[in-house]
């Protein structure tokens, strides 16, 4: 498990003042401590979606534990980033700009691993601003939206799982949402990927199984990105059960752990990181 260094209990106490009175920096450095220093020493991992948010937690996080990563992104700026914070954080990582639209790409890249330990799904995205009631969606902005966060994973796990196969051993973790389990107005094609997500994660557990492969979904709630207003963090808080803000980094610990030795036994199982915000009546929020 991966956890900040330890503060003053002054400050804990405080902290959520200070949410009150001050913006938050969510890009902030990563200060990582290893509870279990090499748990993941010697294994190969590869994190699409490497250069966002939470992408970028779950390189860090892997790395600390000693994987080295190869991440996935479009923007090469910020993987470069993303490459340099692992290495502070002890770790090693690579970095590659592969279209995940692109079949051969994909492939290509796969091929010139060799060995794959640990496959992280993380690309997706929904429409954003181009979001709206299902009658209201082009078709171009389905395609789009099915394509990074259902199409590009199933791609990446079909190339992926040849080399597991052969080793008899491997872990593929799909990055989904709590969307996906409730559904949300104006986000109808996003929902539908995660939710496919979900479907395809539980089907390709069941086949490469008796190969020695794990597949598992981690489903985030809200996580917050950049600097949040005032007006968002209070939202936000008061859309999980435990009354704080999602962590790029809680979302990274759960996929540490599937990652790791203590998760060998796990399969098929989708792992949702939302505070409590699906609960109840609060899955809509």
């Amino acid at each position: 498990m991966l956890t900040q260094r330890p503060r003053k209990v002054a400050s804990a106490i405080l902290r959520p003042f200070r949410e009150r009175l001050t913006r938050v920096v969510m890009s902030r450095p990563y200060e990582l401590r290893v509870a279990e220093p090499g748990s993941l020493a010697g294994t190969t991992a590869v994190v699409t979606g490497g250069s966002g948010t939470i992408g970028r937690a779950i390189v860090l996080h892997l790395a600390a534990h000693g994987a080295h990563v190869h991440a996935i992104g479009r923007d090469a700026q910020k993987l470069s980033d993303v490459a340099r914070d692992a290495e502070k954080v002890g770790g090693t990582c690579t970095t590659a700009r592969v279209d995940l639209a692109d079949d051969d790409e994909i492939t290509a890249f796969f091929a010139g691993l060799g060995r794959i330990d640990i496959l992280v799904n993380c690309a997706g995205g929904s429409s954003r601003g181009q979001n709206g009631p299902v009658w209201t969606i082009p078709l171009s902005v389905i395609d789009r939206v099915l394509a990074i966060n259902l199409r590009a994973a199933i791609a990446c796990t079909r190339a992926a799982s040849a080399a597991m196969i052969a080793q008899h051993a491997g872990r593929i973790i799909n990055v989904g949402s709590v969307i996906a389990h409730h559904g949300k107005a104006g986000f109808a094609d996003y929902a539908a990927a995660k939710a496919g997500l979900v479907g395809y994660s539980r089907s390709a557990a069941i086949e490469l199984g008796p190969h020695g492969v794990t597949v598992n979904c981690v489903s985030p709630g809200i996580v917050l990105r950049g600097e949040p207003t005032l007006e968002e963090i209070e939202r936000v808080r008061e859309t999980n059960v435990l009354h704080r803000m999602g962590r790029a980094e809680d979302v990274a610990q759960a996929v540490v752990f599937l990652a790791g030795p203590g998760a060998a036994f796990i399969t098929g199982q989708d792992l949702t990181v939302d505070g409590g915000r699906s609960l109840g009546l609060r899955g809509d929020d």
